[in-house]
């Protein structure tokens, strides 16, 4: 359920093993939920808090995400991220933050100051004195990377179903149905990324 980014990419990993997924999107097209709000970060890793979920899964996706788009043939541009400072208090939170990348395991992330920054964005404000560079930062185009998934989704024998709305979904022993007013699919298993 749901044909956005998350969805259509865990539809592509399942059609390597099946041909039979089916894709349900409640809007007319793909990627018009969440990911049309996406800024197209991939995010290097160095956020979240260690030992949960979020991180261990920022930083796989971050080293994924170069060979998924180029299976998929979407422009990948690893940029990395400069997080910036003004003063000692900005730098006592780039110094907490560049600990807590290094436990989540983000590689090379450091704080560096006013003049190694320079070398990597010449047209930093005159203010900025330092900042966290997280090397494994990068934009991905959300629109691209969900059509192209679909794409490859479909071409591996998923069927996508735009306009279906779930109105509910009923367990029938072992399987389910997915209805959407008067159409409806079977299922053994649901993965909700709506």
């Amino acid at each position: 359920i749901g044909a956005g980014v998350v969805g259509v990419l865990v539809a592509r990993e399942l059609t390597k093993y099946t041909d039979k997924v089916c894709i349900v999107e409640k809007g007319s097209d793909v990627s018009l939920g969440a990911t049309r709000a996406n800024s197209a970060i991939v995010h290097a890793g160095y956020d979240a808090l260690p030992g949960t979920l979020k991180a261990r899964l920022n930083v796989r996706g971050s080293v994924m995400m170069p060979k998924v788009c180029a299976e998929l043939g979407v422009k990948y541009k690893n940029n990395g991220s400069l997080v910036v400072g003004f003063n000692d208090e900005d730098e006592n939170t780039l110094k907490a933050l560049c600990e807590r990348g290094i436990k989540n395991g983000v590689s090379g992330v450091r704080v560096i100051h006013r003049d190694e920054i320079l070398l990597l964005e010449p047209n930093i404000g005159d203010e900025v004195t330092v900042a966290l560079h997280a090397p494994t930062g990068a934009i991905v185009c959300p629109y691209e990377l969900c059509i192209a998934s679909v794409g490859n989704a479909m071409d591996n024998g998923a069927d996508l179903f735009c306009n279906f709305p779930v109105t509910s979904i009923e367990e029938n022993g072992g399987a389910y149905t997915i209805r959407s007013g008067e159409n409806a699919v079977e299922a053994t298993y649901v993965i909700n990324s709506a």
